[in-house]
């Protein structure tokens, strides 16, 4: 986990150098706060490429659909050491941190070992976040309202919908009728952390998806847009 630690903050420390050479000018005349988040993005990105293709294999393990509650593999158990392995706080607001402490808490109790089969499942939510990374770079490289931002942003609610919400409201409520029908060797207290935890990061879900309806309208609604400008 600290090995990949390291390598995500040389990652992020190296992007700002490479994006200059492949943007030039539209990257270069970012601002300090803006090539700082681009460099956060591409960690995002790469981690949430990683670590989504590498979480289908987890849905059909034998051993964790055996034992779906407590089953260990050390396939996924590598797996969240990578999602264990991002973390950065500086700048992301409230809600991405209680995101961040909330999943942290879960995969790093994956080891106990607990819940290794669910945890591919919200691991799957990272798909929308490729698009919503790619969306990001549009706006900053002049192409808002473009079509092929256009594109990337119907992708982007679809995914987020149906990965996110439909899916993961889904599989939030078979983890939660698992637990109570066959979870007695977990303690109490933990219960109600997986509860609260599963709870924060499904309303976030919920939230961010109604800003990114308004962000979508601004941007492709031309009375929307219209009216945007005049408010500034």
């Amino acid at each position: 986990m600290l090995g990949f630690a390291v390598a995500f903050q040389l990652l992020r420390l190296t992007s700002n150098t490479v994006s200059s050479i492949v943007f030039g000018k539209k990257f270069d005349s970012l601002t300090a706060r803006q090539k700082y988040d681009w460099g956060i993005r591409v960690v995002s990105q790469v981690h949430a490429i990683v670590v989504v293709i590498m979480s289908i294999p987890i849905f059909f393990n034998k051993v964790l659909l055996e034992d779906t509650l407590y089953g260990f593999d050390h396939y996924p158990a590598c797996v969240y050491t990578i999602v264990c392995g991002v973390s950065d706080a500086k700048h992301i607001g409230v809600g991405f941190v209680v995101h961040a402490v909330a999943s942290f808490g879960v995969y790093i109790l994956s080891f106990r070992p607990a819940l290794q089969y669910y945890g591919s499942s919200f691991i799957m939510f990272e798909a929308s976040t490729i698009f919503l990374n790619i969306n990001w770079w549009l706006d900053k490289l002049g192409m808002t309202g473009s079509r092929l931002q256009f594109y990337n942003a119907s992708i982007l609610l679809f995914l987020y919908l149906t990965v996110r919400l439909i899916f993961g409201t889904y599989m939030s409520y078979q983890m939660f009728e698992d637990l109570k029908a066959n979870g007695t060797q977990t303690p109490t207290p933990l219960y109600y952390f997986y509860r609260v935890s599963n709870s924060s990061i499904m309303l976030l879900s919920y939230y961010w998806f109604y800003l990114m309806i308004n962000a979508v309208r601004k941007r492709f609604t031309p009375a929307a847009a219209a009216k945007a400008k005049k408010s500034q």
